[in-house]
């Protein structure tokens, strides 16, 4: 099927490119188009502190080779995409997922390679995603996630924006029966 989902934030003294000083309203859209492929869409705008305001557009093709005709069990694919950043850069991406779920558990994971055509930022950046889920009642689940951002400043000492960084958090999710939203905290 598809989906429809809103993020927004705000972000103070963020790094750009990585993040968005001010208030920022996101909505995706993603489907699956049939063959084991899925379109994912997005768009930004943002409202900058500084009174600016700034669109960000997304778009990714992912191909499953393993699994993905069922919600449940393992998953595995690639994907290829572009994207245009708030602050007008262009960048090229392309990710490895792996994903594994049944009634009682979700794993998923991805590494992401991004290649931005601006001479100030790195050749490539490398952002990596995990995490587990388990039910905790019905529709509940609970688990952590963790984010890691510009991986490459663990081996380059030149990395362009600033440094590697990893965020580990705790994470909430829950899906109502027979209903068309989910929420996660």
């Amino acid at each position: 099927g598809w989906s429809l989902n809103y993020s927004g934030g705000y972000g103070q003294g963020t790094v750009t490119p990585l993040g968005f000083d001010g208030v920022d309203q996101n909505i995706a859209v993603k489907g699956y188009l049939g063959a084991k492929f899925t379109l994912v869409t997005s768009m930004g705008v943002g409202f900058a502190t500084k009174g600016n305001v700034n669109s960000l557009e997304q778009v990714e093709v992912l191909r499953d080779f393993i699994g993905g005709n069922k919600p449940e069990g393992l998953r595995i694919g690639a994907s290829l995409g572009f994207r245009r950043e708030f602050n007008n850069d262009k960048v090229a991406l392309s990710r490895l997922t792996a994903a594994f779920e049944n009634l009682q558990w979700k794993l998923g994971g991805n590494v992401r390679f991004e290649k931005a055509f601006d001479k100030n930022r790195d050749g490539i950046d490398v952002i990596s995603s995990i995490g587990v889920h388990r039910q905790i009642a019905g529709q509940l689940f609970g688990g952590f996630e963790a984010v890691g951002q510009d991986l490459e400043g663990f081996w380059e000492a030149d990395e362009a924006e600033g440094g590697a960084r990893v965020l580990i958090g705790p994470s909430l999710n829950y899906a109502p029966v027979s209903s068309r939203f989910a929420f996660t905290l």
